[in-house]
């Protein structure tokens, strides 16, 4: 573009010319003055608006918060046997009272002022402020006993809690009431006469500073409706005439006084120099007329920047050719005006013969139409990139990311540029590591995880879904065939063992390994013990059928364990546990047969009450202590993380794995502190190490769901002083199933605290691939199940080579977890592994254990640099 034309003479009158130029900035700077200042007005309101939203939401949820610990809290009393048995009629006032069942602990360690329980016609019992009374409720409770009993019975689920707000003794409480009810399966009377136990919290200007203090909340209190200004935010508790508020701190009444000082200042300053600029700029009219030479001498500057603008758009054409993406243009129809020299390489096409036609016949969307997807870029500045497919010259089908900005002249699009990246490779990887961690290697069956998500799927409408029968199926006389003529027979036979099943099965119906010789076979439909049973005679004897393997019979049998959704319940995990305790009991029955899951083959259900009760004394009297397992460079020798792993040290079962208490702290809610003290804990213990050493933290999905994590991990690096920087949290996929929108949100405001993301158990998940692009983690673990059989000639490997090359190809370091061979290390480190961890290095080991391993290490390494210790 020749910008030479734009060098004209000055007009001969530019002293006039000078003048309106001079009254034209002084009415600009008034202009600019006044909108600064409405501005400035504005941003005060909108920060005080901002405030008084914040406090009323905050406050609303500290409330809520309040409301849903109690309910839990109650269940737990109400839904019990042991309660129902002593809580009829009439009260048994010993166990309750006296033995501090239901009694002054619930004042004095749980804070509640009353408890009572209730039927339609009298208070049976009364605690009030931990003392036993003999009163009825409505002395104490402005609520009437009979509309709360008629509320909890009018429920169509009783075993559910309800939550009201209500004057006791003159103050606002909390009044939560439940149906006392067996947790066992005994048969129940009229429900319409179940005793009700009702928990009184009032809401005391104590617990409430207690509950707002966790929310950020100053003087967080009660007030009569009448006494709080209008503006004031607010909750009003229902009908008792009280709302909830805080304090204010105004925060844009303090940014207005806190500036108004300096800009005044510097108001006064820039119209003193407005001034000056009037007086010089009159006083150097006279002169500009003799400036017209010096512009005439510019005019040569101004043909160096021409030539400058051509040798630009010139390096330009040759970057733009030599891109690894292809370059387009479209005109304001999308027809094709300009491809780079790289689309004829990528597509085989040559450019002239798509120049003219319509971008939309080369490039496809299944998902998003493309017309429509330019056409919303003039109104998303951001909008994300595209993934299309198109035919390249030989036919073959391939895929793009396409990124797109609109052209603009004078305010008005004219057109768009942008590029399109092949990714063809990349989502042919995808595809083959998602079909790897859906099927077995061997057999070519559904694996655990398809099975998984097969059930949650059908079992997702409950009662409503079609009737499921789960059988699991174990081989008998399978370890001696295995371990006599070795794994290629074991092979085989597993391999003809999964045909038979598929044969035996319909379409609709589902065959799964778990591993080993344990086969899952889920019946669509079909629930009635006289088709099950037909079915698993025919199964049973297909499999005694003998397998040939290199000219000798091979005999197996199997038994089989049962269980049936409409009878057993709509929870997948559940199924397949209690079809486990049924394939068990059909074991010991003699083998070669069946046998359907029965309530009284298993304890779990008061075993589980019991472990819920250990685990909350656990938090309390920290039975909790820390392991730690090293993560190693791939050479296996260097250190260079440690993943800190819980353990329950249980007064009489001894010390207990993760696995055992995990899954109930994240149904209960208790994963809330005890994930912050593992956090708490592991970050005090890693001030103590070198400072190269990188500590990694596994965050569970149900802390995304019922905690603030962001506010929890900030919390513990400011007490501690622990450097984000070193901190690395580790995350299952889970938790962007639960809640992809907030997942991504919460995990960007963790990395802007500064700690390291990484994805655990990579390779498992159905949309690993576009969690790693669409969420800002900077590494990957590969689950263990694929490095156990790294080794073995599966094509197990190949899903570890494949996903060891996306994460390079990515940038995101890669490690290995479980491994538990040198084979196993050896193989990782020819596939260019980034990280190893398992127990072939270290088992995980106490703090003390791990401190001397930790200082050897070094020590062996004499040239290595240790970190500073902070």
């Amino acid at each position: 573009m020749d910008i030479s034309s734009y060098a004209a003479p000055l007009p001969p009158r530019q002293g006039a010319v000078t003048r309106r130029l001079a009254f034209a900035v002084g009415a600009l700077f008034v202009t600019g003055v006044i909108a600064a200042t409405i501005a400035l007005l504005g941003i005060a309101n909108r920060l005080d608006r901002e405030e008084i939203e914040e406090t009323r939401f905050y406050s609303a949820r500290a409330l809520e918060n309040r409301i849903t610990a109690s309910k839990n809290y109650l269940s737990s009393y109400a839904y019990w046997t042991t309660a129902y048995e002593h809580l009829g009629d009439p009260v048994d006032t010993n166990w309750a009272y006296t033995e501090q069942n239901i009694g002054k602990t619930l004042f004095t360690s749980d804070g509640y002022d009353g408890v009572f329980v209730l039927d339609r016609e009298r208070t049976r019992y009364a605690v009030v402020r931990g003392q036993l009374v003999d009163a009825d409720i409505a002395a104490y409770l402005q609520l009437p006993a009979a509309a709360l009993v008629d509320q909890v019975h009018g429920l169509a689920d009783q075993s559910k809690p309800v939550s009201v707000y209500a004057l006791f003794e003159g103050w606002p409480a909390l009044v939560s009431a439940a149906a006392i009810l067996p947790n066992d399966e005994r048969p129940l009377g009229d429900p319409q006469k179940t005793s009700v136990l009702v928990f009184v919290d009032k809401l005391t200007p104590t617990k409430l500073r207690a509950i707002g203090s966790g929310y950020g909340l100053r003087n967080l209190t009660l007030a009569p409706d009448e006494s709080i200004a209008p503006d004031q935010p607010r909750v009003a508790l229902d009908s008792t005439g009280f709302s909830l508020i805080a304090d204010q701190e105004r925060p844009g009444q303090q940014l207005l006084w806190s500036l108004l000082p300096t800009l005044g200042a510097t108001m006064l300053v820039l119209m003193l120099l407005t001034t000056y600029f009037f007086r010089h700029a009159l006083r150097s009219s006279q002169y500009v007329d003799k400036s017209f030479a010096v512009m005439q001498a510019s005019n040569i500057a101004l043909e160096s920047v021409n030539r400058g603008l051509e040798a630009s758009e010139e390096r330009f054409r040759a970057v733009a050719e030599a891109a690894s993406d292809w370059i387009w243009e479209v005109d304001r129809d999308l027809a094709l005006t300009y491809l780079s020299a790289r689309f004829s390489e990528v597509t085989g096409y040559p450019q002239t013969l798509w120049l003219g036609q319509d971008i939309g016949q080369l490039l496809f969307c299944d998902t998003t139409p493309l017309q429509l997807w330019l056409r919303k870029l003039t109104e998303e500045a951001n909008a994300s990139d595209l993934r299309c497919t198109y035919r390249d010259q030989s036919g073959q089908q391939r895929h793009c990311r396409l990124s797109a900005r609109p052209i603009y002249d004078k305010d008005a699009v004219i057109g768009y540029r942008g590029t399109a990246s092949d990714i063809t490779d990349e989502v042919a990887a995808h595809a083959q590591i998602q079909h790897l961690s859906m099927h077995d290697a061997l057999t070519g069956l559904p694996n655990r995880n398809k099975l998984a998500r097969y059930l949650d799927e059908a079992l997702l409408l409950k009662e409503h879904a079609p009737a499921l029968s789960l059988l699991m199926i174990d081989l008998d006389n399978f370890k001696p065939i295995n371990d006599s003529l070795g794994h290629p027979a074991g092979d085989a036979v597993l391999q003809e063992v999964a045909a038979r099943l598929r044969e035996c099965t319909r379409e609709h119906d589902i065959v799964a390994r778990l591993g080993g010789d344990e086969f899952v076979v889920v019946l669509n439909g079909m629930d009635s013990h006289n088709e099950i049973d037909k079915f698993c005679t025919r199964l049973i004897g297909s499999l005694h059928q003998p397998v040939l393997f290199e000219q000798h019979p091979l005999h197996v049998g199997a038994s089989i364990g049962i269980a049936l959704s409409r009878r057993h319940g709509y929870v997948a995990s559940d199924l397949i546990r209690y079809a486990d305790i049924a394939l068990y009991k059909a074991k010991s029955e003699g083998k070669n047969t069946w046998c359907y899951f029965e309530a009284h083959m298993s304890d779990q259900i008061q075993t589980r009450r019991q472990l819920e009760d250990d685990l909350r004394h656990a938090l309390t009297h920290n039975e909790f202590v820390l392991h730690y397992q090293p993560r190693y460079k791939v050479d296996g020798k260097h250190i260079v993380s440690v993943e800190a792993l819980v353990r329950w040290q249980h007064p009489i079962q001894g010390l207990l794995a993760p696995d055992v208490f995990i899954p109930l702290a994240e149904q209960t809610d208790l994963i809330v502190p005890l994930g912050r003290w593992v956090l708490r804990e592991a970050c005090e213990t890693a001030l103590t190490w070198p400072a190269d050493i990188l500590l990694s933290v596994n965050l569970s999905p149900a802390q995304f769901a019922v905690s603030d994590v962001v506010e929890d991990v900030r919390e513990v690096l400011v007490q501690t002083r622990f450097p984000a920087s070193r901190l690395e949290l580790e995350i299952t996929e889970n938790v962007m199933l639960n809640d992809t929108d907030g997942a991504l949100a919460t995990m960007n405001a963790l990395k802007e605290l500064g700690v390291r993301l990484n994805m655990d158990d990579f390779g498992t998940g159905y949309s690993s691939l576009g969690y790693l692009r669409a969420y800002p983690f900077d590494g990957i673990k590969i689950d263990k199940r694929f490095i156990a059989s790294i080794s073995s000639g599966s094509n197990d490997r190949a899903v570890v080579q494949a996903i060891i090359g996306l994460g390079k190809a990515m940038g995101l370091t890669v490690t290995a977890e479980g491994v538990e061979t040198e084979e196993q290390l050896d193989i990782l480190g020819k596939d260019q592994c980034n990280e190893v961890q398992g127990y072939f290095m270290s088992r995980p080991i106490d703090k003390a254990a791990f401190a001397q391993l930790l200082e050897s290490s070094r020590s062996a390494q004499p040239k290595h640099k240790k970190g500073r210790v902070t």
